[in-house]
This record gives C-alpha cells, sequence and structure tokens, in this order.
C-alpha cells in the first residue's frame, strides 16, 4: 500500500531506517532529522545526493509529525 514505487524510493526507504535514530534535539525535545546522517545514510544506501537533498524536507516533516502524533 505505501511502498515505495521505485529504487530510489526504496533506497530512500532504507536510508530512513538506518538514520531515523539520528536527531537534532533542543531542550529535550526533538526538533529535526539530522541532515548529515541522512546523506550518509542515503549514501551507504546507493542513493544520489541530488534526490537525498530534495527528499530530506518531506522525510524530516514525515519524522517530525510522527514525533507529534506520539504525544
Amino acid at each position: 500500500m505505501n511502498a515505495p514505487q521505485s529504487l530510489d524510493g526504496w533506497q530512500a526507504a532504507s536510508a530512513i531506517e538506518v538514520c531515523a535514530s539520528q536527531l537534532r534535539m533542543a531542550q529535550g525535545r526533538v526538533v529535526g532529522l539530522d541532515l548529515n546522517a541522512w546523506m550518509l545514510a542515503c549514501e551507504s544506501t546507493g542513493l544520489d545526493k541530488a534526490t537525498a537533498i530534495d527528499l530530506f524536507p518531506a522525510v524530516e516533516a514525515g519524522l517530525m509529525s510522527a514525533f507529534q502524533n506520539e504525544d
């Protein structure tokens, strides 16, 4: 149902799994995803840099939404 539809999608999904715990914190709260960790994780899965940069805002927004829904 929500499975990636392309090789880039699968590589990005793998990168999310690798770096989902690499968070930026401020005053004990999650404020975002660490960009350096994201880029390294994307590199390790073979996702090209341009695609990784394009996907970062959406990945970070989805992660933040998930954290907000936990409260």
